[in-house]
């Protein structure tokens, strides 16, 4: 699958919250209308319109104290992250990658990064804390999101 970002000053301007009791994500306000959804682990960025534009992330993304760890986010700017494959509309979920990514969480800065927070590549901050990271190919390498709470670990 690939990614496409175009760098500009606007980004989607939603919350992120992290449901502790059902150890998930969100953003608000929900969009209802999409095109398809494209799944990493159990999360769905969800992408509308022709361009495949992702405007929210949702999901199950459980947190515990063997994912600690340092990971700082990437230098990022803002801008849009899209999807550049002809992925038909309507038709549920797709899977980014063969396998489950590592998580990674650090409690100094909040911030949790599924994929590889080593890898480096382009990062966009694409909905309010929430940043991607594409490599040179158009890769999926991390996604790092700092929601407004984290459960207690």
């Amino acid at each position: 699958m690939e990614f496409l970002i175009e760098y500009t000053d606007i980004i989607e301007q939603k919350e992120l919250l992290y449901d502790i009791e059902e150890w998930s994500f969100n953003t608000e306000p929900r969009v209802q209308e999409i095109n398809f959804d494209i799944s990493i682990n159990k999360l769905n960025l969800t992408a509308i319109n022709d361009d495949n534009r992702i405007v929210q992330v949702s999901g199950f993304c459980g947190l515990d104290k063997k994912m600690k760890s340092e990971f700082n986010v990437p230098y990022r700017q803002k801008g849009m992250l899209k999807i550049l494959d002809d992925l038909p509309s309507g038709l549920g979920s797709y899977q980014v990658g063969e396998i489950d990514f590592p998580v990674f969480l650090n409690m100094k800065t909040g911030w949790v990064c599924i994929g590889n927070p080593k890898k480096k590549g382009k990062a966009v901050e694409f909905i309010k804390d929430c940043v991607a990271v594409i490599g040179h190919n158009r890769e999926f390498i991390s996604l790092w999101l700092k929601p407004q709470t984290l459960p207690e670990i």
